[in-house]
C-alpha cells in the first residue's frame, strides 16, 4: 500500500535544513494576509473567467509592451487590489510600508504577466496564448516515487501556484510566487523537490524550475535540470523518512534557542511575550504570563494571570489596543479556555496543517462504524475530536465569512468519517447549493441519496424524516435505545446517515413557504434524530439571527466558528466574542459544552478525497 505524502511536510523540512528564519534573503517582510491576496490576484489575472481576467485591459491597450503594463496594472487596482484593501481595512491599517510593497509586487507582477504574453502576440491569439502560458493556477500535482532501497512507494502530492510555459522553449515551468522575503537555500531545495515530483510524474514533461520572488521588485530564477540532479538522492531519503520509511524525521524546534544560541524560531518569544506585558501594563491591565509560551502552526499561545483587579473581559477590551504595539496582521485573540486565560498572537509565517499528516491517528474502521470525526489540532499538536453520537455534538452549525474554511472544513470532516467508516456504516445525505463543495462525491458509493443542489432540498429532508421514523420502529422492536446499542447487537449494521448542506441560508432565502417546510423538517430531524443515527451539519456564511434563529438555535448544540466579520456574529454562534478575531484559512472556534476551544481545521486535497469516496 503506498504512503501518502504531501508537499508542504517536505517543503517546512527543507525550510529548516536551510537555516530557518535566519537564511531569509534580504526582500521587504510581508504578513500572510497581503501574500493571500497576492496569489488571489495571479490567480484571476491569469485565470479563464473573462470578467475579471487579462483578456479585456489588453484588448483594448494600444501595441506596446508599456501601454499592455500601464494596462493591466490599472485593471489589477481597480477589481482587485482596492477592493482588497478596503475590506482589510481595519487588519492592514498599522501595515502601511507592507502594503506598499504589496502594491510594488503587485505592479512588478502585471508587468512580467504583460511582458510574457507581450513575446507572444504574433504567435496567436491573447486567449489561446493566455490558456497555453498560464497553464493552470493553484494546479495540483503528484507523483508515486520509488526507489531500490525502499520496500514500498510514496504517493507525493503537492500544490503548485501556477505552471507557465517558459519564455523561449515553450517548455514547462512549475512557478512558486513568494511574496517578500525568501530563503535562497530553502528556495533551491524547493525547486529540487519539485524537480524529483516532475521528473516522476508521466503527466508532465519537463524538468525545469522557476521561482518569481517579488521582494518587492521581481527577480525570477530558473533552475536547470543538471543543477538540481545532485539533490535528488538526499531529497528522496527525506521523502522516504518522512513517509515513516526510515528513522523519524524529528519535527524541528519550535519555541526553543539551541545551546549556540540560534534562534530555532520566527521570532524571539521571549520578547514577544515581554511586549505583551508592557502593552497590557500601558491600557491600565496589568498581567502576569505563566510558563513557555506555545507555539502552534497557526498561533503563539501564551497564558497569562491577571492582576488584583484586572478582569477577563478588561483585557479583551484591550485586544485592539494592544494590537497596535504588536504589529500583527490581526489582534490578539483574549479567552477563557478550560479555566485559563490564553492569548493567541499569530504566528509570523502560518503552517499548513495537511489531512494527511493525521489520517494515522483517526478512529480505525469497526463493523459496528465509527461516530468520533476529528475537528482539528490544537496548539499543543493534537487532534480534538467530536462524537456524533454524543447529545452535545450530534449536530453541527458551521459559520463564517467568505474564504474562512468552511467548505474545507466539512470536506475534511468528511474525510474523517470515511476514512473510519465503509459504505456499510456510514451514508452521506449532501446538499451542494454552490454547486462546488462536494463535487468529489458525485458518484460515490456512500451517498445515501445523490447530490441535490437548489432543488429537490425538501424531498430530502422528508426523506430522511421518514427514515427516522422507520429506525425508531426497528429499534423498538430490537429493544434498544439507539443506533449504537443495535448495531452492537447485530451483524448488520445500520448505517449512520450524515447530511451536511453547504450553505444553508440558501435554503432559506427563496420564499417563505419553501422556509416554513424547510425549517418543520429541520425541527424535527434536530430534536430526536440523533438516537436513530442521523445527524444533521449545516454551514452558512451569513450567521445572522435571521439565518441562525429558532430551530437551529435550539437543536445544534455542536458549534464551529471560523472567521466572522463582526462581534455580533460571533455572540450568535458561540454566545461569546472571539470569532472576529481568527485569522481565516480553517482557523476556528469549537464548542459543545463549556468553553470554546481554539483549532486548527485540517487540509484535505481533491486528490485524497477522491480516493477516500470510492
Amino acid at each position: 500500500m503506498p504512503r501518502v505524502l504531501s508537499v508542504s511536510e517536505v517543503r517546512r523540512q527543507l525550510y529548516w535544513a536551510a537555516g530557518g528564519p535566519e537564511s531569509a534573503g534580504g526582500g521587504e517582510p510581508t504578513v500572510a494576509l497581503l501574500g493571500s491576496l497576492f496569489h488571489q490576484l495571479f490567480e484571476q489575472l491569469t485565470g479563464p473567467d473573462a470578467r475579471v481576467n487579462l483578456i479585456a485591459p489588453l484588448q483594448l491597450a494600444d501595441a506596446t509592451l508599456e501601454s499592455w503594463q500601464q494596462a493591466l496594472a490599472t485593471h489589477a487596482y481597480g477589481t482587485f487590489v482596492a477592493p482588497a484593501l478596503s475590506t482589510h481595512q481595519a487588519n492592514l491599517q498599522v501595515r502601511g510600508a507592507e502594503v506598499i510593497a504589496y502594491w510594488t509586487a503587485v505592479k512588478a507582477l502585471c508587468d512580467w504577466v504583460a511582458a510574457v504574453l507581450f513575446e507572444q502576440r504574433e504567435h496567436g491569439a491573447l486567449e489561446n496564448n493566455r490558456a497555453q502560458i498560464f497553464a493552470a493556477a493553484e494546479h495540483d500535482i503528484s507523483a508515486e516515487l520509488s526507489d531500490p532501497s525502499w520496500n514500498d512507494t510514496v504517493i507525493l502530492q503537492g500544490r503548485a501556484d501556477s505552471i507557465v510555459a517558459q519564455r523561449g522553449t515553450g517548455r514547462r515551468c512549475v512557478v512558486e510566487l513568494k511574496l517578500g522575503r525568501t530563503a535562497p537555500e530553502a528556495d533551491l531545495l524547493q525547486a529540487c523537490l519539485y524537480h524529483l515530483l516532475l521528473e516522476s510524474d508521466a503527466r508532465q514533461t519537463t524538468s525545469h524550475l522557476a521561482l518569481m520572488a517579488f521582494e518587492p521588485v521581481l527577480h525570477e530564477y530558473l533552475f536547470e535540470a543538471s543543477q538540481l540532479d545532485h539533490a535528488q538522492q538526499k531529497l528522496k531519503a527525506l521523502v522516504w523518512r518522512l513517509a515513516g520509511g526510515g528513522p523519524a524525521a524529528a519535527p524541528p524546534p519550535l519555541p526553543v534557542e539551541s545551546a549556540g544560541g540560534k534562534k530555532q524560531h520566527r521570532g524571539d518569544l521571549a520578547a514577544l511575550g515581554k511586549k505583551l506585558e508592557s502593552a497590557f501594563a500601558e491600557f491600565g491591565a496589568p498581567i502576569e504570563l505563566e510558563g513557555a509560551p506555545i507555539p502552534g502552526p497557526t498561533f503563539i499561545r501564551f497564558l497569562a494571570k491577571p492582576r488584583r483587579g484586572v478582569t477577563v473581559k478588561a483585557l479583551t477590551r484591550l485586544s485592539e489596543s494592544v494590537w497596535m504595539r504588536l504589529g500583527t496582521s490581526q489582534p490578539p485573540h483574549v479567552a477563557l479556555e478550560r479555566g485559563r486565560i490564553t492569548i493567541d498572537v499569530e504566528q509570523p509565517e502560518r503552517q499548513s496543517v495537511e489531512f494527511a499528516s493525521w489520517k494515522a491517528a483517526l478512529p480505525k474502521r469497526d463493523a459496528a462504524g465509527v461516530s468520533r470525526f476529528a475537528v482539528g489540532v490544537t496548539v499543543d499538536g493534537k487532534l480534538h475530536f467530536a462524537e456524533l453520537a454524543r447529545p452535545e455534538s450530534a449536530h453541527f452549525l458551521v459559520a463564517g465569512t467568505s474564504g474562512s474554511g468552511k467548505s474545507e472544513w466539512l470536506r475534511s470532516t468528511l474525510a474523517s468519517l470515511l476514512t473510519s467508516n465503509a459504505t456499510a456504516t456510514l451514508k452521506l445525505a449532501l446538499i451542494d447549493p454552490k454547486r462546488s463543495a462536494f463535487s468529489a462525491f458525485a458518484d460515490s458509493p456512500y451517498l445515501w441519496q445523490p447530490l441535490v443542489y437548489a432543488e429537490g432540498v425538501e424531498e430530502l429532508l422528508s426523506g430522511l424524516v421518514g427514515e427516522m421514523e422507520r429506525r425508531y420502529d426497528i429499534l423498538s422492536q430490537a429493544q434498544v435505545d439507539n443506533l449504537a446499542e443495535y448495531n452492537a447487537m447485530h451483524s448488520r449494521a445500520l448505517p449512520r446517515i450524515v447530511c451536511v448542506c453547504d450553505e444553508y441560508a440558501d435554503l432559506l432565502l427563496a420564499d417563505k413557504k419553501r422556509r416554513e417546510v424547510v425549517e418543520s423538517q429541520i425541527a424535527r430531524l434536530g430534536s430526536k434524530a440523533r438516537a436513530a443515527g442521523i445527524h444533521l451539519i449545516f454551514a452558512t456564511q451569513r450567521p445572522s439571527r435571521d439565518i441562525v434563529k429558532g430551530v437551529i438555535d435550539a437543536n445544534f448544540s455542536g458549534r464551529v466558528a471560523l472567521k466572522v466579520v463582526r462581534p455580533i456574529e460571533s455572540r450568535i454562534i458561540l454566545d461569546e466574542t472571539g470569532a472576529e478575531t481568527l485569522l481565516g484559512r480553517g482557523d476556528l472556534l469549537y464548542k459543545d459544552i463549556g468553553s470554546p476551544v481554539r483549532l486548527q481545521g485540517l487540509y484535505v486535497t481533491r486528490s485524497e478525497l477522491e480516493q477516500l469516496v470510492l
